[in-house]
């Protein structure tokens, strides 16, 4: 298929099959690598692409967010938590994923069981422990 235009249903149909090469790459390598926002014209478009190690003994992706986590914990009163431990929240199991220090109202990432992210208060992480 020949992209002439690029539109929404182009970049993320293109956005798929990057993903999809990227794996490859991402297992050839041992490493997590991810397409994260495109922007675009009908001429143009720029996807933001970020490559991360993954901890050899915990097997967790080591962005900056969870270095952050480990680094505050102790400070926002969750010092018996790490990254990659589980949560119940609502009766939904969800991994601890980091620490966003820029987020004032949710600055905990948490990650259910398919893969989907979501950002959650530090009140609501002290509730369930």
């Amino acid at each position: 298929m020949e992209i002439n235009k690029f539109n929404r249903s182009t970049v993320k149909g293109l956005r798929v099959e990057m993903d999809a090469a990227l794996a490859e790459i991402s297992k050839k390598y041992g490493i997590n690598i991810s397409t994260g926002n495109a922007s675009f014209t009908g001429d143009e478009v720029t996807f933001k692409v970020k490559a991360n190690v993954i901890d050899s003994e915990t097997g967790n992706v080591l962005t900056q967010e969870a270095k952050n986590f480990e680094m505050f914990k102790n400070s926002i009163g969750l010092s018996s938590l790490s990254v990659g431990d589980t949560i119940k929240l609502r009766g939904k199991s969800y991994t601890i994923t980091g620490y966003n220090t820029r987020a004032r109202k949710s600055p905990i990432g948490i990650k259910d069981a398919s893969g989907q992210s979501y950002k959650c208060s530090v009140d609501m992480i002290k509730m369930s422990i």
